[in-house]
């Protein structure tokens, strides 16, 4: 199937669902779901590409339950709510996020520019909980971080990856939205993650897509290493830090004396 018919597929499905909505496509694949004065939009690339890696047999089912989210807000004219994040508590989940993208939402503070946001996952959309939703929920903080870290731990911890053999940085690149929430194992329970040596990591956390480990002996390779991170920073669309961690024994402090461009 070709993405314009598997275009024509979703809509057709959406109407037939939501009979008294309105789908437009949009410039990119996409579409724009409509009712009454609610609206949103459904990037379909993914999606599409999820489909495609499906069995045969399993498509329709995952078909219908990306949609079935969709669906459910265009029917009420609304979006997610705190009965959705009460109801879904196993698929809420920690995000490492920066300072530039706190405001309006729930987060609380890691380190440096470094902060824990909490999401809910409903697969090709992701929320992320807001102070009047986490009021009606009636929750402190403190049992949302709970929650959401046990989730973590339950559900997306992943063995580090050798992402540059050269340079031996190691990380967590696995395209998922969650690899720089992967750090807080290596924080929480560094014992887990084989970290007793008293040796010490950098780290650096350049946006959400990646997380890089290294302990270069030689000031090039350090560069070199900074460099990348430095690049990852700057070329992501959702940039996190450029700045470089210390992390030993479950403990992560600054190294404000380290710097792409010493």
């Amino acid at each position: 199937m070709d993405k314009q018919t598997f275009r024509k597929k979703v809509t057709a499905f959406i109407l037939s669902e939501v009979p008294q909505s309105l789908v437009y496509q949009l410039e990119s694949f996409g579409i724009r779901m409509k009712k009454g004065e609610y609206w949103l939009d459904l990037a379909l690339d993914n999606f599409y590409q999820g489909y495609c890696r499906q069995d045969p047999i399993l498509r329709d089912q995952y078909f219908s339950e990306v949609l079935a989210p969709f669906i459910k807000d265009l029917k009420r004219e609304g979006g997610m709510n705190y009965l959705d994040v009460l109801n879904n508590q196993d698929k809420i989940y920690p995000l490492l996020v920066g300072a530039h993208d706190i405001q309006g939402i729930v987060s609380t503070r890691l380190l440096g520019d470094l902060h824990v946001a909490y999401v809910l996952d409903e697969g090709m959309r992701i929320f992320f909980l807001d102070p009047p939703t986490l009021l009606q929920l009636n929750w402190p903080l403190e049992k949302l971080n709970r929650i959401a870290l046990a989730n973590l731990d339950r559900d997306l911890i992943k063995p580090l990856q050798l992402l540059d053999a050269k340079r031996k940085i190691f990380g967590f690149n696995y395209g998922d939205s969650y690899d720089t929430s992967r750090l807080l194992s290596f924080i929480l329970k560094p014992e887990e993650q084989g970290l007793r040596t008293r040796r010490k990591l950098l780290v650096m956390v350049p946006n959400r897509d990646v997380v890089l480990f290294f302990q270069p002996v030689e000031k090039a390779l350090l560069r070199q290493s900074m460099m990348i991170g430095q690049s990852s920073f700057i070329n992501n669309p959702y940039p996190i830090s450029k700045a470089v961690f210390q992390l030993q024994d479950g403990v992560m402090q600054p190294c404000p004396d380290l710097s792409p461009f010493q």
